[in-house]
């Protein structure tokens, strides 16, 4: 069962934000962390790593002794602790974002030809043979049989592997695989079909839960992207606050992944509109924006829309991502602000 299935239930609820530093694996059902406040022992199943599904695989787990941000579930009858680090349970979403997202994280490379250059404690050194770059190869990636990962029955130095370039870990370290899709493609592609209908990006559930947002939040939505896709930042940073995208960001991101003029939003946008409501009231609200060309574009705005504690008929609005969903022009994904780890991180940023 999935956070998003999970939250979904009508017992379970999202406690506080805490930190927390990992302890150990029992892979592959998951890892456990101990709380620093309260220094209780908490687990986080592999689905509860991270909201994709390919960084929720064992290469992408925080390193045992790493300090990570976490979520507490709160689940009745349950004796043990369990907390979540996706990213979607951190924003406050109860059941996850509201749209799919299919996208592979770029710092997951093709399949290399490299060389193991030296043997250490607890990984090889190799050198990826066209690029020439060295990077790690932890033991317990070197073969899904457990008595390959022993260290009698590495690879030799000089000898020539498989990998898969994963990312570029804190300090500058690249991470490769010998274990994650080397012998077969990366599997987080959509169903046969997808993207033959952009309805597919959202849940039943989802559609049915945006059909019930009040007028004042969709309005506010149209009056929004109607401002950014004028470029009328000032009319925009009137409506908006706690943005997490400057206003030049926003503008280069609709001119890469859109083809302009961008247009206002038309009678009945709501059916490219979903929503997912937050913890503790508000909502976070997917929308595509408009073209005279496209009609509607790939560019996505996210939005959360929340009310003010003093004022519940004031509606407290902040721009929190922008993305290019790939339906007008598949393969052309991308996000702004990235997420953060290891998966989404190149070697030149």
């Amino acid at each position: 069962m999935t956070d998003g299935e999970r939250l979904g239930d009508e017992g379970v609820r999202l406690g506080p934000i805490q930190w927390a530093v990992v302890t150990r694996y029992p892979v592959p059902a998951g890892l456990f962390v101990r709380l620093e406040n309260s220094g209780e022992k908490a687990f986080m199943d592999m689905v509860s790593v991270d909201d994709h599904s390919v960084c929720c695989n064992p290469e992408y787990w925080p390193d045992p002794g790493e300090r990570i941000r976490v979520r507490r579930l709160l689940v009745p009858g349950l004796n043990e602790i369990r907390v979540t680090r996706r990213e979607s349970a951190l924003e406050g979403l109860v059941r996850g974002f509201p749209t799919h997202h299919f996208a592979v994280p770029p710092g997951l490379g093709p399949i290399e030809r490299a060389v193991v250059v030296a043997r250490r404690d607890e990984d090889l050194l190799v050198s990826l043979v066209e690029s020439g770059r060295v990077c790690t190869l932890l033991a317990a990636f070197i073969s899904d049989d457990p008595a390959e990962c022993a260290k009698k029955n590495w690879p030799a130095v000089g000898e020539r592997i498989r990998v898969r370039r994963l990312g570029v870990w804190p300090g500058g370290e690249m991470r490769v695989s010998r274990t994650m899709f080397t012998h077969r493609p990366v599997t987080p592609s959509p169903p046969p079909g997808f993207f033959a209908c952009r309805d597919n990006r959202a849940s039943k559930s989802t559609v049915a839960y945006t059909r019930t947002l009040p007028e004042a939040v969709v309005g506010r939505v149209r009056e929004v992207a109607d401002a950014v896709s004028a470029r009328d930042w000032d009319r925009a940073a009137e409506l908006t606050s706690g943005n997490r995208l400057g206003w030049e960001d926003v503008d280069d991101f609709m001119t890469t992944y859109g083809w302009p003029p961008f247009t206002p939003l038309p009678e009945g946008f709501e059916k490219d509109m979903h929503a997912a409501p937050l913890h503790g009231g508000g909502n976070w609200i997917d929308c595509l924006l408009w073209t005279e060309t496209e009609r509607p574009s790939d560019v996505e705005i996210s939005l959360r829309i929340t009310p003010a504690p003093d004022d519940p008929d004031h509606l407290n609005t902040a721009i929190v991502r922008m993305r290019a969903i790939g339906f007008r022009h598949p393969g052309r994904h991308d996000q702004k602000p990235r997420p953060t780890g290891p998966a989404w991180t190149l070697p030149w940023m």
